[in-house]
């Protein structure tokens, strides 16, 4: 069974030290990455719900396997790990009934990144 992700959506910690180990530092490069994660993602994100509200569970898996290392890389192991139990079950056809539960938490944690995406952004905007 899927664990819902853990961090509560209120509190939500993104880590970026990744994100700032590819880029060295570069706020501009930072900048660009979040910038893409967040014109991208969204679109992806709705993309998943109506491929699970279709139960076509091939595109479930496709989608879930573009969106994983974009969260990895913005700082949420457990949203990457929860979106690589959604693709493996997708891809399986195994306990699908367990998917949308967990997309739901997904769902709700990426509300709270993009939000804190955008202050991050402006952060590093005004440090440039």
């Amino acid at each position: 069974m899927l664990d819902p992700i853990k961090e509560d959506s209120q509190d939500l910690e993104i880590n970026l030290s990744y994100l700032s180990d590819i880029a060295s530092g570069s706020s501009e490069f930072m900048i660009e990455m979040i910038d893409m994660f967040l014109e991208q993602t969204p679109g992806y994100v709705q993309e998943m719900a109506e491929a699970i509200d279709a139960k076509n569970w091939t595109l479930v898996a496709d989608i879930a396997h573009k969106i994983k290392p974009t969260f990895a890389f913005m700082g949420l192991e457990s949203a990457k790990d929860s979106m690589a139990e959604i693709e493996g079950k997708a891809r399986n056809q195994n306990n699908v009934e367990e998917i949308d539960a967990a997309f739901k938490s997904i769902q709700a944690i990426s509300k709270q990144l993009f939000v804190k995406l955008e202050r991050v952004k402006e952060d590093l905007q005004q440090a440039g």
